[in-house]
């Protein structure tokens, strides 16, 4: 798990459980990158990278096209990136999904 802060665009907080593989760590930070840069959440950039305008973006080196990443949207604003790593697509979105709603943030419909 992953969180990014807008203001400074710096990693704020970093979770990694002992046996998860190295992978997965690389993995959630930039499905938080992806989702704080864009406001999206990841699991939509297969359909965006399926339009011949965006697709390039598709080969930049952190953009995560897979379920899992959330903006973090606080009143309206995002306010950072939530990644999530480690299992299925659908595992890493329903956790990011708990973990915003625990913690009272919106949930993006897009």
């Amino acid at each position: 798990m992953e969180e990014r802060d807008r203001s400074d665009r710096q990693q704020k907080a970093f979770d990694r459980a002992d046996d998860a593989p190295f992978l997965t760590a690389e993995v959630a930070v930039d499905k938080a990158w992806t989702a704080a840069s864009f406001h999206t959440p990841t699991h939509v950039w297969n359909d965006y990278l399926a339009n011949q305008r965006i697709a390039p973006l598709g080969g930049h080196p952190r953009v995560m096209a897979v379920g899992g990443g959330y903006p973090i949207i606080d009143n309206g604003q995002c306010v950072g990136g939530l990644g999530i790593s480690g299992g299925s697509y659908e595992q890493d979105m329903q956790a990011a999904e708990e973990a915003l709603a625990t913690l009272g943030f919106e949930l993006p419909t897009r």
